[in-house]
């Protein structure tokens, strides 16, 4: 894939993203943009669950999980790419609605695990990037800054900064900020 049609795929996972929680979030009446965790929006029993889980969580992811798939072929680091990829499918599964009801409940724990080890897999993904010696100074950086950036982030809600919907928006912010940046490079070209 060329590398302007995987940016594109990029802008599209960020696009279709915010695009979903905006219209969703604004449809659901109980929804609150900076106190709910978004998963509130699928969880299991609630108006448009299905459509949120499948467009909000299930297609983004798999819009995420082929930009990272490309990405990592165009850099030339097909770990990084795997890597990359698993967030994405992470992502998708966190499509399996949690049980607010029962917290414990099997489709609950997928949900958290599903996001937890996506997430674990992109932060690895970047690493590799960011230490890759034989990428661009611009790929190395971008990765670093956002890995950085992602850690402080994640100790200052294990220190409660700041609430956990908060830290899920700021989580997100980094994720989707990264890949938006990373997807206009492919677009100008300036990825090499």
């Amino acid at each position: 894939m060329s590398p302007k049609q995987t940016g594109i795929i990029g802008i599209a996972a960020v696009a279709l993203f915010f695009i979903n929680l905006l219209i969703f979030g604004l449809l659901h009446p109980d929804f609150n943009f900076l106190t709910d965790y978004i998963s509130k929006l699928g969880y299991k029993g609630t108006a448009l669950a299905l459509w949120w889980n499948v467009l909000g969580f299930g297609l983004t992811g798999i819009l995420l999980s082929t930009f990272g798939l490309f990405y990592g072929h165009l850099v030339k680091d097909k770990l990084a790419g795997a890597l990359l990829s698993l967030f994405g499918l992470g992502f998708m599964f966190t499509a399996i609605p949690f049980d607010l009801a029962n917290e414990t409940a099997g489709v609950s724990k997928a949900h958290i695990l599903a996001i937890t080890l996506g997430l674990a897999a992109w932060l690895f993904g970047l690493a590799r990037l960011g230490y890759n010696k034989s990428l661009s100074a611009r790929v190395r950086k971008s990765a670093n800054i956002a890995a950085g950036i992602l850690g402080v982030f994640m100790i200052g809600s294990m220190l409660e900064l700041w609430s956990q919907p908060i830290a899920q928006r700021l989580v997100f912010a980094v994720v989707f900020g990264w890949t938006l940046v990373s997807a206009l490079a492919l677009l100008s070209n300036d990825n090499k």
